[in-house]
């Protein structure tokens, strides 16, 4: 069951899983309350509005029926919960200052520096940037496996995230470094989201 915090609308199904959107508590009738928390942009001061869904009724308490689902994005306080802790560590200071270029280059940097250590650990080789993105992921020879490499899928997978290492290299970190740039927040906030991911990729990479 999914409650829709906008109001009444015109569907009465979710037509992304089927299931009926909730108004009313199941077990007392009241009317399921339209609450909402916000992220306020540093620069515009504009607030993101994310729906923040009761867990149970005000009136008789009993437990809607997403009270046990998992947290999502929208239903948190808090954005960087959401960001991986070495991303988090690197740029937060950076970003809730309004720093949000540097912020973006420092976790680079910090993702950088990992892969830079890994790499270096199995190899003795010092290398950086680009060049050491595609030497650690390479799926001919990967240095650093990030998958089942006795599979189509696994070297897909190994390829695709050679290439957004790489990318993230060249296409965000070297302008940063080399040039003044500046981004907004909503930039800054897509590619933290890409480091974090790249962050978590490394950390599910298979034990060798």
């Amino acid at each position: 069951m999914l409650y829709s915090p906008n109001g009444p609308i015109k569907q009465s199904h979710c037509q992304t899983c089927g299931q009926s959107f909730l108004f009313n508590c199941e077990s007392c009738g009241t009317e399921v309350p339209n609450t909402f928390r916000s992220i306020v942009f540093f620069t515009s001061r504009k607030p993101v509005n994310f729906p923040s869904r009761p867990k149970h009724c005000t009136s008789c308490g009993e437990a809607y029926p997403w009270a046990s689902v998992t947290k999502t994005l929208n239903d948190s306080n808090d954005f960087w919960g959401n960001i991986h802790p070495s991303v988090a560590n690197a740029a937060r200071k950076r970003y809730e200052s309004g720093h949000f270029a540097d912020a973006v280059e420092a976790a680079l940097k910090a993702l950088n520096v990992t892969v830079k250590t890994i790499y270096q650990e199995k190899t003795g080789e010092e290398l950086d940037g680009v060049t050491l993105m595609r030497k650690a992921f390479s799926p001919n020879r990967p240095v650093i496996i990030l998958d089942n490499q006795d599979t189509q899928s696994g070297r897909d997978i190994q390829q695709g995230y050679m290439d957004l290492f790489a990318g993230a290299m060249a296409g965000i970190r070297n302008p940063k470094a080399h040039d003044i740039i500046e981004i907004d927040e909503g930039r800054a906030i897509h590619h933290l989201f890409l480091t974090s991911l790249l962050f978590y990729k490394l950390d599910e990479r298979p034990a060798s």
